[in-house]
């Protein structure tokens, strides 16, 4: 790759107090003789050993593959890649390697919505219905003031990840199944009242997008943002990434297991979940994307795409939201809130604008400082943290606090996660309680098909003379058996173990019959877009 300036080490900006001279462009101050100090005079800051950091972090993550950049003053100073692209193969991960950067995707949309706003085509505080009449939320107040903005701000009182079966892992929602689902979802809070991540509101602002503009979300995205800004080599969507363009395979892993495996094929990147978080991009492509916002919406060759004013409302803070508790403990972080697309935070005294991704086998971070000209990139082949502990942990080096050690920090709280959570899923799966009690009615009365208003239908039959098998409709791979538990509670213990998203499936019953069914996760490490807890299955006749 072709970057400006390359190497490992780069020496820390100094602290503005010595480097007022340079600014003034005066002489440095002369050093006091040395016997009237009265204190040692401070090290010199040590340089940052970009490729030891990213060795440490993918080893504390037991990464397959990984990549990462940092830009400064809109040149590249370090590129660094590390693994492999697949499990089993010799096929390393390279710089020029396209990941996906999934719900990084976000700030593409929100900058779509920001170029039709400046054509007077769209308005952040119109409300959705102007544009998607159809719209709707489960309270008629809410659904004819829900706007855009709104949209874009995960402050609609639906509870984290709300609906995302229909899309995940391989669900086969289309647009308008989740414009019809969205009424169907019962709220946790109240509207605009606090924050709850959401993908399923980006779909409908991708719908804005393409209603509006004439154009798929894809096209939009590829004309206006992608080529514009430079960025050639990205793809808005999987089927847009050129031929013989070199991308990587995203890894999970059962829990407890040394090493992770290829992702199903199965778990496609369905073009309904572009707008939420469908690009592909390498790291000179996410390099030029911040340098775009640090040149305030201007592209490399001059061009404005954005003015000023969509500038600062992209990035105005919106949505309070919790700080990482690591991060305030620390003192490094105190304040943060979501934007249009984009995370905002304080972090060590400056703004740090970011966010992070995941999707199936996959995880990125992406972050801007903007008082500092900094960008920095991250992704891994992996369902793992290690991007935005990377990005954190050189990212408070470059600000002058390299006694922050993020890789061994975080890294060890996850590797103490993921064995708490895998002795979970072990125990679960070992046997049932020892005070179980058997199932109040023979197998075969759970036979049936339940449903649920938002997500469809879900089956019951039986597999043999003595086991059930659920079927969760909308997924191929959410399919498998169901173990008995406890009295009337079973467990999908699905196929794919490296999903990690094994589920205890209760059912209800009422006056010996089976009435309905709930489901819940076994583990707290399974996602959260595995919204089980949100289905309130319904027996119907067969």
């Amino acid at each position: 790759m072709n970057f400006a300036k390359t190497g490992a080490l780069l020496f820390l900006p100094c602290a503005l107090s010595a480097c007022a001279h340079l600014a003034a462009n005066e002489a440095p101050p002369q050093p006091a003789p040395v016997a009237e100090l009265s204190a040692p005079v401070a090290p010199a800051p040590k340089p940052i050993d970009f490729d030891d950091a990213l060795a440490r972090t993918t080893q504390a993550y037991d990464s397959t593959g990984m990549v990462a950049a940092v830009s400064k003053d809109g040149e590249t100073i370090w590129q660094g890649a590390r693994g492999l692209a697949e499990e089993g193969t010799d096929r390393p991960v390279t710089q020029d390697m396209l990941f996906p950067i999934a719900s990084i995707s976000k700030a593409f949309t929100t900058t779509a919505l920001a170029i039709l706003v400046e054509r007077g085509s769209v308005d952040w505080d119109e409300p959705i219905r102007t544009y998607i009449p159809e719209f709707a939320m489960s309270d008629p107040w809410v659904s004819e003031h829900f706007t855009v903005r709104d949209a874009l701000t995960h402050r609609s009182g639906l509870p984290l990840g709300a609906g995302d079966l229909l899309i995940w892992p391989d669900g086969n929602a289309e647009p308008e199944d989740v414009i019809k689902a969205l009424p169907l979802l019962r709220p946790s809070a109240g509207f605009r009242s606090e924050y709850a991540y959401d993908n399923l509101l980006y779909v409908v602002a991708g719908e804005i997008v393409e209603r509006v503009s004439g154009k798929s979300w894809a096209d939009f995205i590829t004309d206006e943002i992608l080529k514009p800004v430079g960025m050639e080599r990205c793809a808005a969507e999987k089927t847009r990434i050129p031929a013989g363009a070199r991308f990587v395979t995203g890894h999970e892993r059962a829990a407890g297991a040394d090493a992770g495996v290829p992702i199903d094929e199965r778990l496609a990147f369905s073009e309904t979940w572009n707008a939420a978080g469908g690009i592909w991009c390498d790291t000179a492509g996410m390099m030029k994307w911040g340098n775009f916002w640090l040149d305030g919406g201007v592209t490399s060759d001059g061009k404005r795409l954005l003015n000023e004013q969509q500038v600062r409302e992209v990035w105005q803070g919106v949505t309070p939201t919790g700080v990482n508790g690591r991060l305030r403990a620390a003192g490094l972080s105190h304040l943060s809130a979501y934007a249009l697309g984009w995370g905002t935070q304080d972090f060590a005294g400056r703004l740090l604008v970011s966010h992070g991704g995941g999707a199936p086998g996959v995880v990125s971070n992406f972050m801007i400082i903007p008082e500092e000209k900094l960008v920095l990139f991250s992704a891994t082949n992996d369902y793992r943290g290690a991007p935005s502990t990377f990005n954190y942990h050189i990212a408070a080096a470059l600000l002058g606090r390299p006694e922050f050690d993020f890789i061994a920090d975080w890294g060890g709280a996850f590797a103490e996660a993921e064995a708490e959570g895998t002795q979970l899923i072990a125990d679960t799966a070992a046997s049932a309680p020892e005070d179980s009690a058997p199932a109040s009615l023979p197998l075969s009365a759970y036979v049936g098909t339940y449903h649920d208003p938002w997500y469809g239908d879900v089956r019951i039959r039986m597999d043999g003379p003595d086991r059930l098998f659920i079927d969760m409709g909308r997924s191929e791979i959410l399919d498998g058996d169901l173990t008995h538990y406890d009295a009337d509670r079973f467990a999908a213990f699905w196929p794919d173990k490296s999903l990690k998203a094994d589920a205890f499936v209760d059912f209800t019953v009422e006056n010996g019959k089976v009435t309905g069914m709930t489901m819940k996760a076994i583990s707290d490490l399974t996602d959260f877009s595995y919204d089980f807890h949100d289905l309130n299955l319904k027996r119907v006749e067969d």
